[in-house]
């Protein structure tokens, strides 16, 4: 089978979705090779056009094409005109899947579209108008092109079925859950935190993941903590950030133990995750919560908002708060630090909870599912 995978979101400063693409399809490659698969990488896929597409994922085998990679932005637009208006994909691929929330039309190819969240329907307050009309508009074209869906969570597989009631029962599609999981190795024990290690946040500085919450929460542990660990926070700058970049030099100002590192690379982040205390995790919503298991393979207890997809991610290794309650968060910010026995039991239980997702079993139900289509 010849499988087309979107790779075009990893060509940019990556959020969640283009490490999800990134590690599915490095799995999938991984995981088909060995069966006789064969695999395109689309750097630009339907109206997502990258302007350098050269940093996008890369395989180097024989056996893993890259047909758009050195296609400039109106090469690509015209490439991909020609498609939607019938000309046939390079190799004429089996299946592709699309994992941008784009869905092009492909009259000669199968195409499998990624559901990561409903959050531009379920809280469009929390989204741009250009963002939420675009996923909006995407997703109903989906409805009507795509062969196959995958849900990332079954969370975002009920919400869907909120919104589009019986969609499934009077649209018959065969639909697949695709968890994801950590980029990096589990560590191979629990390890001790020194005193000074920081309590991370990570994810882009956008309304949905509720900073100003962990920032409020932090204020009030400061003031009742004896160890003062600083926070830390990575992740891209964001949109509707304003207030919460002027809080942030507020901080700063004040001499607070406030740092925002902005956009953070594989390497630095997974140093992050080595050396914290503990990962907050304070989202309105999340359609999977991929901080989350990467925090949990690397043995860190996690406090996270019990709202949406987390609490199906976290399991009872978690430790959970309403996310309108910042003081919810500092209690259990001081809980965990005043227990000092318990560290470790939560540790290991955030490191067991964390087997429970891997690329490569992902991928091997990915692969069973294309070859059902």
């Amino acid at each position: 089978m010849k499988i087309g995978l979107d790779v075009s979101q990893t060509c940019a400063e990556r959020a969640g979705c283009a490490w999800y693409a990134d590690a599915l399809t490095r799995a999938l490659v991984a995981e088909g090779l060995p069966r006789g698969h064969t695999f395109e990488l689309y750097h630009h896929f339907g109206d997502w056009i990258n302007a350098d597409p050269r940093r996008g994922t890369m395989i180097d085998d024989p056996r893993v094409t890259a047909p758009l990679r050195m296609l400039n932005p109106a090469a690509a637009r015209k490439f991909w005109h020609e498609v939607a208006t019938g000309e046939p994909l390079p190799g004429k691929p089996d299946v592709v899947f699309s994992f941008n929330f784009h869905a092009p039309k492909l009259p000669h190819t199968k195409l499998v579209y990624t559901v990561h969240d409903l959050a531009f329907w379920m809280h469009p307050e929390f989204a741009t108008d250009e963002t939420r009309l675009v996923c909006q508009r995407e997703l109903l074209q989906a409805l009507a092109r795509a062969a196959g869906f995958m849900f990332v969570s079954q969370h975002t597989r009920d919400e869907f079925e909120q919104i589009l009631p019986a969609w499934f029962r009077l649209n018959p599609r065969p639909h697949l859950l695709a968890p994801g999981a950590s980029r990096f190795p589990a560590a191979r024990a629990i390890q001790a935190r020194p005193d000074s290690a920081p309590w991370l946040v990570v994810g882009s500085l956008e309304p949905r993941k509720n900073h100003a919450a962990a920032l409020d929460a932090y204020e009030i542990y400061l003031a009742h903590s004896s160890f003062r660990r600083p926070l830390v926070l990575a992740g891209g700058a964001g949109w509707k950030s304003a207030e919460l970049h002027a809080r942030l030099d507020g901080f700063k100002a004040r001499g607070l133990p406030v740092r925002y590192l902005g956009y953070v690379p594989d390497p630095e982040l997974a140093g992050l995750y080595a050396s914290s205390y503990a990962l907050i995790a304070p989202s309105w919503h999340e359609g999977f919560g991929l901080p989350l298991v990467e925090a949990m393979t690397a043995g860190l207890p996690v406090l996270a908002s019990e709202r949406a997809s987390l609490p199906e991610v976290g399991g009872s290794a978690a430790i959970y708060f309403p996310p309108e309650s910042p003081a919810a968060l500092a209690d259990a910010m001081l809980a965990l630090e005043n227990e000092p026995a318990a560290y470790p039991q939560r540790a290991a239980a955030s490191l067991d909870r964390s087997h429970a997702y891997g690329w490569a079993g992902t991928a091997k139900s990915v692969l069973e599912f294309a070859g059902r289509l």
